[in-house]
């Protein structure tokens, strides 16, 4: 027996259908299986999940990027603290560099094979420049440079002849050292008259250095690390 709708049937089905939402429920739940009649639970359901995803990983993401904005500011704190720590002993090495040339006076001159005198202090070094008729001609940073200087010395000669040292100092020597020394000493000629003798005291000294030493255009006088340690 056939099974088959005649159109009238079939417009009615089709209509009811249309009409009537449990009877469309029915006739889908006949034609389906049940996966695909969950399916668009399940589709909502893995939607909601990956849209939690989703939000859940924007706050990862936000989380993270306070955290490296966190360790940027950290980073760039180190950077500013360990700058300050290198100028900080850097300047402690220095201080301690000349308070062993200081120490060593006697033997820079010993070197020299010249007798002690005197220490000029920065007062000595401004009444010689005072008096010497030429301050007028160098700049005053330059001399106010000159007044710092980290040792200058005056001593004589078997002869009797009057000598001055001017010694830099530096835990490691380098060119402005040197270039100091270098000054002074002929700063020091110009004020007296007599000859001066520039000095470098260090640890070591980097390649600029090391090579006036060797060209002999300045003496140096190597300090031991060991005098640098606290007893």
């Amino acid at each position: 027996m056939s099974t088959a709708l005649n159109p009238t049937e079939r417009a009615r089905f089709l209509q009811a259908l249309q009409d009537d939402p449990e009877f469309r429920n029915a006739v889908r739940s006949q034609l389906l299986s049940d996966e695909l009649l969950e399916l668009p639970e399940r589709f909502a359901q893995f939607a909601a999940y990956v849209n939690a995803f989703i939000e859940e990983q924007r706050k990862t993401n936000a989380r993270f990027e306070s955290f490296m904005d966190d360790q940027k500011a950290f980073n760039e704190e180190q950077r500013a603290f360990n700058a300050r720590t290198d100028v900080s002993i850097g300047i402690l090495k220095g201080n301690a560099a000349r308070r062993l040339l200081r120490d060593h006076h006697e033997t820079i001159l010993d070197i020299l094979q010249l007798d002690f005198v005197r220490t000029l202090s920065r007062d000595a070094l401004t009444s010689m420049v005072r008096n010497s008729g030429v301050a007028t001609e160098i700049d005053f940073g330059q001399r106010r440079s000159f007044y710092a200087a980290d040792l200058v010395i005056e001593g004589i000669d078997d002869a009797g002849n009057t000598h001055y040292v001017a010694a830099e100092a530096s835990f490691t020597a380098d060119r402005r050292d040197t270039d100091r020394a270098l000054r002074n000493a002929e700063f020091l000629t110009r004020f007296t008259g007599h000859p001066a003798h520039p000095i470098v005291a260090s640890i070591a000294n980097d390649h600029a250095v090391q090579e006036l030493v060797d060209q002999g255009a300045i003496r140096w006088f190597q300090l031991d690390e060991r005098e640098l340690q606290a007893d």
